[in-house]
């Protein structure tokens, strides 16, 4: 009673203030809005009453608002606004000969109303080194949800039937302090204020309740901050967050966390300028996460250290941290320091390289201690930039312990490209890479990764380009089955895991990185053309071969095709592939295409096609199709003389969709839609369009009709509609509905 009480006597408090203290440009209006729906569904199956159906609903709000300056705004602002609203539907379902025994009758009726309101005051005095912004509201709108399923999803038309409503409480209250020294003070006191400390408190509290509705909710978060600038840039954070959920009480936790460090009141990481090339930032954060069960409860220290530095020829950074996690897991202690670092060499040489160090060590409430650690350092030199061709050189070496299994990596490489000093029109690329991996606890030997790569392009004009790229790698050795590297990966190139998602382009092409002998080469010829100045047409074919230790050869042939363009009035994108791939000495092919035309020559006529079409053999032994087609066309009459407002329209709608599944079945649905709206005057319409299918494979046939009649004003809209729907099948199923709603704004 007293939270509801403090709730609806703020707003009311802010509104006196308001009227108090309000100058005479404040302004204030009244709005309202009032809503009535009816809806009734029938349907028939063999002729005999199988669903009758009703829903009514209503809805009613006002709200009176009010904003202003006080003292002229050399105090602040204020914006206030107090209102209620008010729903209620009733819906009534009964099911009768054939359906009776299978549905029961269903009633639902649901009334809510609460207080709608808005208060919200800005103090800024000019004369004072403060700000406070104080607010509380609850604008949560009256939400019917007119998704009731009738018949278990073999409805012809959607029956529109009010399955719900969310109304419920859902209050944001709260309130910001910001003292401390401000520019722009006129009275000359700043040399006194600046002696104050800058100090942010920062209040929240949000209430969700709607226990009326089929999915209640009763939650409640309040969370303070209180920040402290003590000195320079070095700030004290506190924050409490309390959650607390009345239905689902295991959901409900409180956290207590305590910072200090160069983080500001906004969360902003803030940086000390120690020199003028050297910054530095620090914090220490400290949270507690208590909940009614131990098993999401934790406790947590962390200590950031962040520095940059910046010279002519060099810069260098760190984000290191320090954490200590205690949980139902055990205690847990990591460090990681990560150092970037880059720079030039002369005039013709840049290098850029990390160390990285991450170490992680476990005690386990059974006593046992888990070390895990994981190291890396990469460095990259590229030189001669100024020369015919670029050479780059590439080095790293990682060591990775998780729970006992390690693994060490190393790789090295160097990689060449052609610069403008060569040719204009020819460009040479080239690289070769080589990566060691070794399971230091397995005794079978190493891992061995090559990889050879090299692309030649050649532009003949500003139209048209030509690359084409080989890719040829290998392996040797035992695959150590550690994919927990950060910086060096086991087998680039290939897909991780063995999952395989049927139906897709991508399961097709599908590599997997588990393999252990292979030799691979990965041919690739792209070519782009632009015919027209807006226009592009791009192909490629791959050649992808994959040879197993012990297995047969995997030949994956991919051949790609873009189409793009676009002008004022007419818009194209198609993307087509083909795939062939060759497994286990069976054939498999897939096809996929999709694309959209778009087309607006004048604001008379639009049209629109869009397509996506895939068939072929998605694994082995497993088949699928699928088509999708949608192409709808608009006609428009304006009034030749005066504004040229709107006539008539005329649309037509085709829509296409075949699936075949892996067992063969498929099913076919053509639907065709005619319609037309007629506006006699400006505000007022009428319409109907008309729908025909044809679903197979069982030859069943659709119609369905829908007429429409309303008035569309500014603060006035009703419609009266009412559809028909018919389908020839076993069961000469039959739906009706008639809906109608009004809605006046003011």
């Amino acid at each position: 009673m007293m939270r509801s009480f403090f709730h609806i006597g703020l707003p009311a408090l802010l509104l006196i203030c308001a009227a108090a203290l309000g100058a005479p440009s404040a302004h204030a209006q009244i709005s309202g809005e009032a809503e009535l729906g009816y809806t009734r569904y029938d349907a028939e199956v063999n002729g005999e009453k199988a669903v009758e159906g009703s829903s009514f609903y209503h809805r009613y709000s006002l709200m009176y608002q009010t904003a202003g300056d006080i003292y002229r705004g050399r105090v602040g602002n204020y914006n206030v606004a107090l209102g209620y609203e008010w729903g209620s539907f009733d819906t009534d379902v009964k099911f009768t000969g054939a359906q009776a025994g299978v549905l029961a009758d269903d009633s639902r009726s649901v009334r809510a109303g609460h207080l709608l309101y808005r208060g919200e005051v800005f103090l800024d005095p000019k004369e004072l080194p403060l700000k406070l912004r104080a607010y509380s509201y609850d604008l949560n709108r009256v939400n019917l949800y007119h998704d009731y399923t009738a018949l278990s999803g073999r409805n012809i038309i959607d029956s529109q039937l009010v399955s719900d409503l969310s109304d419920g409480t859902r209050i944001t209250s709260g309130a910001t302090l910001l003292l401390g020294v401000k520019s722009g003070l006129t009275n000359g006191y700043n040399a006194i204020f600046r002696h104050i400390p800058l100090v942010m408190i920062d209040y929240r509290d949000d209430i969700v309740n709607d226990k009326k509705s089929l999915t209640p909710t009763d939650t409640r978060m309040r969370r303070l901050a209180f920040v402290s600038l003590n000195k320079r840039d070095n700030w004290f954070h506190y924050r409490t967050t309390d959650y607390s959920d009345r239905i689902n009480p295991d959901q409900s936790y409180e956290e207590t966390q305590i910072q200090l460090g160069t983080v500001d009141q906004a969360l902003t990481r803030r940086w000390i300028d120690l020199t003028n090339w050297l910054k530095i930032s620090a914090d220490g954060l400290f949270t507690k996460h208590d909940t009614n069960t131990s098993v999401n409860a934790f406790e947590s220290y962390e200590v950031n250290l962040f520095a940059i530095a910046s010279r002519r020829n060099w810069d260098a950074r760190t984000f290191s941290s320090f954490s200590r996690l205690l949980d139902r897991g055990g205690i847990t202690l990591e460090r990681t320091i990560p150092v970037y670092g880059r720079g030039v060499i002369g005039s013709g040489i840049e290098w850029m390289g990390n160390l990285y160090s991450n170490e992680q060590r476990i005690r386990e409430p059974d006593g046992n201690v888990v070390n895990n650690s994981n190291y890396s350092a990469s460095l990259r030199a590229d030189m001669l930039r100024r020369s015919p061709f670029t050479l780059a050189v590439i080095a790293k070496g990682e060591t990775n312990n998780t729970y006992g299994s390690k693994l060490m990596s190393l790789e090295g490489g160097v990689e060449t490209a052609s610069t403008a000093r060569f040719s204009r029109d020819y460009s040479v690329a080239g690289s070769y890479t080589v990566k060691y991996f070794d399971s230091l606890n397995d005794s079978g030997g190493g891992y061995l990764n090559q990889n050879l790569n090299g692309r030649v392009a050649y532009t003949a004009s500003p139209t048209f380009r030509i690359d084409v790229t080989e890719d040829l790698s290998a392996a040797s050795g035992k695959n150590p089955g550690n994919f927990s590297n950060s910086a060096i990966t086991v087998n680039s190139g290939f897909n991780g895991g063995d999952a395989l998602v049927s139906g897709s382009v991508s399961s097709f092409q599908r590599r997997n990185n588990d393999i252990n002998e292979y030799i691979r080469s990965v041919t690739t010829v792209n070519t782009s053309w632009a015919p027209l100045p807006r226009m592009s047409i791009g192909f490629s074919v791959s050649e992808d071969i994959l040879a197993q230790s012990g297995g047969d050869t995997d030949y994956l042939t991919t051949l790609r095709n873009t189409i793009d363009y676009s002008v004022s009035a007419f818009q194209a994108r198609v993307r087509n592939s083909y795939n062939i791939r060759m497994l286990d000495g069976e054939s498999l092919d897939y096809v996929e295409s999709y694309g959209t035309v778009d087309y607006r020559p004048n604001r008379y006529l639009d049209g629109l096609l869009t397509y996506t079409y895939s068939v072929g053999d998605v694994d082995k032994h497993t088949t699928s199709e699928f088509i999708d087609l949608k192409e709808r066309l608009g006609y428009s009459f304006y009034q030749r003389a005066g504004a040229g407002r709107k006539l008539m329209e005329l649309y037509e709608e085709f829509t296409y969709n075949r699936t075949k599944n892996s067992s063969g079945v498929v099913n076919t649905a053509r639907r065709l839609t005619l319609g037309t709206r007629y506006f006699p005057l400006r505000s007022l319409y009428i319409g109907g369009d008309a729908r025909f299918s044809l679903l197979d494979p069982a030859g069943i046939t659709e119609q369905l009709y829908t007429g429409v009649i309303g008035v569309n004003f500014r603060k006035f809209q009703a419609n009266l509609e009412y559809s028909y729907g018919r389908r020839n099948d076993d069961d000469k199923q039959i739906e009706k509905r008639i809906a109608a709603n009004v809605k006046k704004l003011f």
